[in-house]
């Protein structure tokens, strides 16, 4: 074999980058103009080398608005860990529980946690000039997406580019309109020619010729194949190997050029970039170690000097295109087959380390190995971020399960892991409806803070167990909490925090039937999000003074605030936001008369928090197409959705609502004549909703039907 003259990918790419100075002043261009920037193209058309050579181009740069910025390269699928590297390195996160206000429309007031609000948003919000270039952004999930929209909106200074590969451009959350596009097509025979000659100046114009005619355009394709050649001992090799590929089937030809390139190694090098392609995609040399034994110096410098291990950027190493990739795992099926054990044995040898989180991410959507993985961690930095990450993406018993572990090994042994793992536990099972067990872990986490002397942990903590009080119908407990909470997001300085405080008490108030106190509150809380520009605060506020001229019978003013709020919404693409919107609009149609409107809304909502497996709103949506049944006289229907909710309602624990739904199903059944079961309905309902606006409700129609039996 020859000497090798190339890399197969230089990491440095701009020497050897060609025909894309249009898409260079392109993109500086609309970096400077947007937020928010998407470079398209198919795989292998030279994306990332395009982010590369603009990345020069900004750090060269004299004048103008990108001087002096700062950039940086992500991948889409650890966003959140390196954002909070980017933003807060030296900030431990300490948890994710939050308390918003955000009432369940139809059927009374209440709450919904937002659990997937970014950690990181208020320093992204806070942040000087910085330019994010997101390689495979199409891996970020909708949170993610939805936190870079808010975050450049919030914060000027703020640049991301995002870089999507064509197949999954339909299948990302992008909002139209915000955001610019610079689309990379195929590169002229030219451009390929110069690429081909600059790599490999010695080869004949046929075999020049052949490369450029069957790389398409593409400079991945192009340069693997240059590599090949320059690797073969005779032209007349070059010619045999060149002849065999299709020249319409681009997959059928990957796939050879991707065999070729394999064997191209010796067997010892052969055998690790196989371990690789196993591993992680993003690898650091304590993983390339765990997977692949401690002897790998030669083989490991074979590779890393041919250029199909790349060093993308300071001690992280990937395989020089994802297509290779994919045709390694694809040649290793037996491999994969033992993928827990494989596992299982390099998380091992890191069990301590920070890369380890690595390995999890890579398995979180493999429960079975992922739990298998998880016991043998010791870093609890690395167990609150893996749970922190699942709970981020939904997956709510993932995170379950990498908290109660976090929990299990700091117990009584470090109070800050255990407060964090007691908060974050707590707020998984707020979202599950399991309130009384929400309510114990929070109640000890405030515990621990308390000890520690956490303003912070302690004002989350506050507003947490506010809102557990609030749903299980506790109003005064609810406002005692809410208002401590708020107490110390006044002496933290967060805007952010009070504004949420505010708005709670305004729940509270508002369940109670204070309204103009509610209305205050929420007033207050409106202003504050306005000049924060949160969009997500805004439309809860929107929604809560709704309610409000809503129950004062102002029904065109209520159905403004919900139009507005639902505009928001679905700019934000907020499924939770949208559903509570639909409801409250099908209740002014309901209000109003307009009865198949409102069970048109109604039904829309139902679909919709079906969807996000949301107890609390299923129930208000069921009790709310019931109202709308026992209106247009079909009683039986009526009942039938009365009593799905009640369960709901009694499985979530929500005191209030309980009775509330009780109350509708009395009403049912005396216009049914079944007036012993009304009272039974209404008895319960009376002991349930003391303390709260229905209790006197209730009380009222009890004591009207006992003075009917009675006379």
């Amino acid at each position: 074999m020859p000497t090798i003259m190339i890399k197969i990918l230089d990491p440095q790419y701009g020497d050897n980058f060609v025909g894309r100075g249009e898409e260079v002043k392109e993109l500086k261009e609309k970096i400077e103009n947007s937020g928010i920037v998407v470079i398209t193209g198919d795989r292998g058309i030279g994306k990332t080398n395009l982010t590369f050579v603009v990345e020069k181009a900004i750090n060269e740069n004299k004048a103008g608005f990108l001087k002096k910025k700062t950039c940086y390269h992500v991948n889409g699928s650890l966003f959140y860990e390196e954002m909070g590297t980017i933003f807060a390195p030296s900030k431990r996160i300490t948890g994710v529980s939050s308390s918003v206000s955000t009432p369940v429309g139809g059927a009374g007031g209440g709450i919904s946690w937002n659990p997937r609000e970014s950690f990181i948003l208020e320093y992204m919000e806070k942040s000087k000039e910085k330019i994010i270039f997101v390689e495979n952004a199409h891996e970020l999930k909708k949170v993610e997406f939805e936190t870079i929209f808010e975050a450049t909106r919030r914060n000027n200074r703020l640049r991301f580019i995002l870089e999507i590969a064509t197949p999954y451009k339909y299948d990302v959350q992008l909002r139209g309109g915000s955001y610019e596009v610079v689309k990379l097509k195929e590169l002229s025979k030219e451009d390929i020619e110069k690429i081909v000659i600059r790599e490999c100046p010695n080869f004949s114009d046929v075999i020049i010729k052949m490369i450029i005619s069957l790389s398409k355009g593409y400079p991945y394709v192009a340069r693997s194949l240059a590599y090949i050649c320059e690797n073969k001992n005779t032209e007349e090799e070059m010619f045999k190997f060149l002849n065999t590929l299709s020249y319409d089937d681009m997959k059928f030809n990957l796939s050879k050029i991707h065999k070729e390139v394999l064997e191209t190694l010796d067997k010892d090098s052969q055998e690790v970039i196989k371990k690789l392609a196993i591993a992680p995609t993003t690898l650091t040399l304590k993983l390339i170690e765990a997977f692949c034994g401690k002897e790998v110096d030669t083989p490991l410098n074979d590779i890393i000097e041919r250029g199909i291990l790349v060093e993308s950027r300071e001690k992280i190493y990937q395989i020089y295109h994802p297509l290779f990739r994919e045709y390694l795992r694809h040649t290793q099926r037996i491999a994969f087959g033992n993928k827990k054990e494989i596992y299982c044995g390099a998380i091992e040898k890191v069990k301590s380390e920070f890369d380890s989180f690595f390995i999890l991410l890579e398995v979180l959507n493999e429960p079975d190995i992922f739990k298998e993985l998880i016991k043998r961690i010791e870093n609890y930095g690395v167990i609150n971020s893996i749970g922190r990450q699942a709970y981020t993406w939904g997956e709510l018993e993932q995170a379950l399960y990498a908290w109660n572990h976090l929990l299990e090994r700091t117990k009584d042994k470090d109070k800050e892991g255990e407060a964090i793992a007691r908060g974050n536990i707590g707020t998984v099972y707020g979202i599950k409806g399991e309130l009384d067990k929400a309510l114990d872990y929070y109640g000890k986490a405030l515990k621990l803070n308390e000890e520690l002397g956490s303003k912070e942990g302690i004002a989350a903590d506050f507003g947490s167990i506010g809102n557990v009080y609030e749903t299980k119908g506790e109003l005064d407990k609810a406002l005692k909490y809410y208002g401590k909470a708020l107490q110390l997001d006044e002496e933290l300085g967060s805007k952010a925090g009070f504004a949420i405080g505010l708005g709670n008490i305004g729940n509270v108030y508002s369940i109670k039937g204070e309204l103009d106190k509610a209305l205050e509150y929420y007033e207050k809380a409106l202003k504050l999000n306005e000049e924060l520009g949160s969009k997500e605060g805004i439309a809860a506020d929107l929604v809560n003074i709704g309610i409000i001229h809503q129950t004062k019978g102002e029904l065109d003013k209520a159905l403004e605030y919900y139009r507005k709020a639902l505009k928001l919404n679905e700019e934000l693409g907020k499924k939770e936001g949208i559903a509570t919107d639909l409801v409250n609009i099908g209740i002014i149609h309901q209000t109003k008369g307009e009865l198949d409107n409102a069970l048109e809304y109604y039904r829309k909502a139902l679909q919709l928090d079906e969807e996000l497996r949301r107890k609390e709103g299923i129930a208000a949506d069921l009790i709310n197409i019931g109202i709308v049944y026992q209106i247009k006289g079909e009683l039986d229907n009526a009942l039938e959705y009365f009593g799905k909710a009640l369960k709901k309602f009694r499985d979530i624990g929500n005191r209030i609502e309980t009775a509330r739904t009780l109350m509708s199903s009395g009403d049912v059944f005396v216009l049914k004549g079944e007036k012993d079961r009304a009272l039974d309905c209404y008895s319960e309902a009376k002991d349930l909703a003391k303390g709260s606006s229905v209790f006197e409700d209730v009380s009222k129609q009890l004591n009207r039907l006992k003075e009917e039996q009675n006379a």
